[in-house]
This record gives structure tokens, C-alpha cells and sequence, in this order.
């Protein structure tokens, strides 16, 4: 088999340098998606350096080593930026362009400069090293689990695995190959290079559009004031975990909370005021909640808050302390007023295996702590199933209020 090299580097250097534009295109159709930019930029480097780096004869020696492979290799750290600006990081052109600045140091070098095969190991380990830290940026994105960044990280690697077999193998890999030696190695593995390289930008566009979805998702299921759940995440995640919890024999409390004379904020310091009291008591709560409670917000100033495992008893003690918190907030909110939170309870019981039916019986619970005068927990207790409830004393017994 033979190949034409000239041709070789045409169609390999065009593929490069058209991803450009298009990855600008795309930028420029989603500017929070500055990697993309960032890609382009580097993408079209690595054509300029293509076409310096095979000039050779054309452009004098000394232009296309030190210009041609210093380009290549800044085009690389350039990826490298791009992955920062994606894992939304800075990009540190500085650190990025070290490739570069060190291939222009060791050309200072007479040894150096008068041996090829050095050459090559000396890029090869720059190539190695600036690709592998790449990848290890993108895997290591803990908000990103699909399969196109699983495909990028695997596509960097390989090429600086394509790298790595040209340090102890330099000879096989002596540049300008003579016509009439022109083997397998060297153009499979220039083929291989480019066409990982020429994948790149449909997978960092993959990326880009699996964060936006997942981005619209998690939007989706958060309240975007609070950052908290919402009322769909909140059914969506709760009637999961009820069904898991009550197939496994463990009760489920759920808690109704209502921000008591929360119009009185609003109008009196202003809705940015009641806006900062939602965003203090979301965070304060969640502060007092467990890793595997879930806090949603259901309304205006209605929460809904799942607690897995607990009971009644349970669900008092921890409704108490979220009551007791938000009763000294009132200074932070910047109100001499008292402020303060009315909390229904209710758990699993015999006939208690459905999250709305919980809901409805805390929420039961709820009007009854509104009706004995607000700031307090008012509960249903399990044991005898839905029913209507009669309003009980704060601090009683929780089996005072029951579901009759």
C-alpha cells in the first residue's frame, strides 16, 4: 500500500482548519459557551502550525521546527485552556503556552538543534504531557457524566498514547519522509492523529449540548430563587423515596412550613427583603436537615420538607429546631417585627402509604399551628390512620393530634 503524503496533509490540514469557523459559529449561537471560542482558536493554530510544520522546503528549516512545532504545541495548550474555561476555571494563558516557550528554550541548545530524533522525543513528551493534563481536566468534572466527555477524555488520551509510541521509536518517524521511503507507520500514524484531532470539536459541541440539557433539567426540578427543590422535584423524588422506604419497613414524616406574616415583610421592607428572608430560611434549614431530607419550596412562602426514617416524634424534634432557628432571624431580615415559621407534621401509618395523602394530613396539621396563634408544631399522629384532625397544644405528645 502506498500513499501520497502531499494529499495526506491537504485533506488532514483542510479538516482542521474548517472546524474553526464552525466552532465559532456555534459559539457565537451560545456566547456562555466561551470553551468553544476557545477551541476555535486553537483548533485553527494547530491548522497554521500543520502548514508550517509540512512547508518544510518551502519555508526554511529553522521557520518550520521552531515556529511550526512552538505553534503546535501552543495550539495544544490552548485545548488546555479550553477545558478550563469549561470546567469554569481561569484559563492561564501563561501555564498554557509553557510547550511553546520551552520548545524555543531547548532549541537554544547546539545538541539540540543538530539532532532530529531528539527533536522528536522532546515533542512527543511536551504532546504527552500537555494532552494528559487536558483529559484529566475533563474527567474530572463531577457536574458532566456523559458519554461525550467520557469519548473526549478517551480521544485525548489516545492521542497521547500516539505520542508516547514516538519517544522510544523517534527513527520510524524521521520528518520529511523521502518519497521513495515512504512506509506504513508514519502516514497510519499521522491518519490516526488527525482524525482524533479533526473529532474533537464534534465532541467538545457533545459536551457543550449535554450541559445545556442537564442545565434545563436540573432548572427545571429548582426553584430558581431559593435554589432549592421545587414542587415537581419534590413529588418526583419523594414518591420514589416513599416507595423505597415503605417497601424496606421504614416510616417517612413529612413536614408542612408556612412563613408566618410573610406579607408584612414584603410590604413593609420591600419584596428584595422577602426574597433575602426566603433565601435565609432555605439555607438555615437546609443547614438543620439531613443529608437525605429533602426541602422543597411548594408555593410563595409554603415549603414541603420529606424526612426518610423519621417519625412523628422524629419529625417534632427536627420541625422544633427549624421553629426555634427562624424565630431569632428577625435582625438579619433587618425587622424589629417578630418573625416566625408554623410547622405541620405527619407520618407513615397503616393507611398513610401515598405522599399526597401525607402532604394533605400535615398540611391539616399546618392550618391547626396557624389557628392556635402561629410560631409552633402542630402534628398528626399515625396510629389511627386519615382522617380529620383536631388541633393539639404545642409541646404535647404527638399522638395528641390524630388521624381519626
Amino acid at each position: 500500500m502506498r500513499f501520497d503524503l502531499p494529499t495526506l496533509y491537504t485533506v488532514a490540514i483542510l479538516a482542521t482548519a474548517a472546524s474553526s469557523p464552525m466552532l465559532l459559529v456555534a459559539w457565537w449561537q451560545n456566547r456562555k459557551a466561551a470553551t468553544l471560542a476557545w477551541w476555535s482558536g486553537a483548533t485553527l493554530l494547530l491548522a497554521v502550525a500543520a502548514v508550517v510544520v509540512v512547508g518544510r522546503g518551502v519555508v526554511p528549516d529553522a521557520v518550520s521546527i521552531v515556529a511550526g512545532a512552538s505553534l503546535w504545541l501552543a495550539a495544544y495548550g490552548g485545548m488546555w485552556c479550553a477545558a478550563r474555561v469549561f470546567a469554569g476555571a481561569r484559563p492561564r494563558l501563561a501555564v498554557g503556552s509553557f510547550g511553546a516557550v520551552a520548545w524555543v528554550m531547548l532549541w537554544q541548545l547546539p545538541a539540540f538543534r543538530d539532532s532530529q530524533e531528539l527533536r522528536l522525543r522532546a515533542f512527543s513528551v511536551l504532546a504527552v504531557v500537555i494532552l494528559a493534563l487536558t483529559a484529566r481536566v475533563y474527567a474530572r468534572m463531577p457536574d458532566l457524566r456523559s458519554v461525550s466527555r467520557g469519548l473526549t477524555v478517551g480521544l485525548l488520551s489516545f492521542q497521547a498514547a500516539l505520542y508516547a509510541v514516538r519517544i522510544p521509536f523517534a527513527a520510524y518517524f524521521v520528518f520529511p519522509v523521502p518519497a521513495d521511503q515512504v512506509g506504513i507507520v508514519f502516514p497510519l500514524w499521522t491518519i490516526a492523529l488527525f482524525l482524533a484531532a479533526d473529532s474533537m470539536p464534534f465532541l467538545v459541541m457533545a459536551m457543550v449540548k449535554d450541559r445545556v440539557e442537564i442545565e434545563l433539567r436540573r432548572d427545571a426540578l429548582r426553584d430558581p430563587l431559593t435554589g432549592i427543590a421545587n414542587r415537581r422535584a419534590f413529588f418526583d423524588r419523594g414518591e420514589r423515596t416513599l416507595a423505597r422506604m415503605l417497601a424496606d419497613g421504614h416510616p417517612v414524616a413529612v413536614l408542612m412550613i408556612d412563613l408566618d406574616l410573610f406579607k408584612r415583610i414584603n410590604d413593609r421592607l420591600g419584596h428584595a427583603a422577602g426574597d433575602a428572608a426566603l433565601k435565609l430560611f432555605c439555607n438555615g434549614a437546609s443547614a438543620l436537615l439531613r443529608p437525605s431530607d429533602l426541602l422543597a419550596r411548594t408555593g410563595g412562602e409554603e415549603f414541603a420538607c420529606l424526612l426518610p426514617g423519621a417519625n412523628v416524634a422524629d419529625a417534632v424534634q427536627i420541625a422544633e429546631r427549624i421553629r426555634d432557628w427562624f424565630a431569632g432571624q428577625g435582625p438579619t431580615i433587618g425587622t424589629a417585627d417578630p418573625v416566625s415559621v408554623s410547622i405541620g407534621v405527619a407520618a407513615t401509618g397503616p393507611r398513610a402509604h401515598d405522599l399526597a395523602a401525607l402532604m394533605e394530613c400535615a398540611d391539616r396539621a399546618l392550618y391547626a399551628a396557624k389557628a392556635n396563634g402561629r410560631n409552633r408544631v402542630e402534628w398528626i399522629s399515625p396510629e389511627r390512620g386519615i382522617g380529620s384532625a383536631a388541633p393539639a397544644a404545642a409541646g404535647r405528645a404527638p399522638a395528641n393530634l390524630t388521624m381519626a
